[in-house]
């Protein structure tokens, strides 16, 4: 069983506790060994727990009525799925789904709250977190808007890659029209795209990551601007 009071995360958010925090906090967290695909939340669910990723990914989603459905932000170590909860909100609007398995841990509502009304350095952490996941949609947008479709999954695989503790990403086609907006023809052509650039390596259900510094080159302005704000730096 993982432990973060041993060092068995890379939750940027649980690793910034401090020692009292940690003591408080530590009972409360399990361990949740996510798979490809799993839900963490449909779209109006009663938000009952916050799960702060490891090296995994979540994807949120935003459908229509019509059944359609595209990628409005993803949530990584950097930060925690459920803080919806912590700003008012009992229950969740968007989709949530693991689009990079590994794990997290998993924090009950009540005790989140709790910790969160102490107004201590976790209440910071997660207020700043939120911000910069506000960037992060905020930019999506203006990316998906105005920019090629190469340019976006370069974007999004190297958000991803951000988050990942590995150089290839498992994921199908279905999931990856969802991430960039588009069909799986589309985006199975712009894959290959990049593959012939020399920047990936294509399979179906794996992106592996050959020569990131040429796909950060390729990719448009908008992953250098997430980038910068979004992800920690060591």
């Amino acid at each position: 069983m993982k432990d973060v009071t041993t060092g068995g995360t890379s939750n940027v958010l649980l690793n910034g506790l401090n020692e009292e925090e940690r003591e408080r906090l530590s009972p409360h967290l399990t361990y949740h060994q996510t798979t490809l695909g799993e839900t963490l939340y449909q779209p109006n669910a009663t938000i009952d727990y916050l799960f702060f990723p490891n090296n995994s990914m979540a994807s949120v989603l935003g459908h229509t009525k019509q059944g359609s459905s595209a990628e409005i932000g993803i949530i990584g170590k950097e930060g925690v799925v459920g803080a919806d909860l912590l700003l008012g909100a009992d229950r969740m609007v968007n989709h949530v789904i693991v689009q990079l398995s590994d794990g997290g841990f998993r924090l009950p509502a009540a005790e989140a709250i709790r910790e969160f009304s102490r107004c201590g350095p976790f209440h910071a952490n997660v207020l700043h977190f939120v911000y910069r996941l506000m960037i992060q949609i905020s930019q999506t947008a203006v990316c998906n808007a105005l920019h090629g479709l190469e340019e976006r999954l370069a974007r999004w695989l190297l958000m991803s890659h951000d988050r990942s503790s590995d150089d290839t990403l498992h994921m199908t086609q279905e999931f990856l029209s969802f991430m960039v907006g588009t069909t799986r023809a589309s985006v199975t052509l712009a894959a290959i795209t990049l593959q012939d650039l020399g920047y990936i390596s294509y399979k179906r259900g794996a992106i592996t990551i050959v020569d990131r510094p040429s796909l950060i080159d390729f990719s448009c302005d908008c992953y250098r601007v997430v980038n910068s704000i979004v992800m920690p730096k060591n």
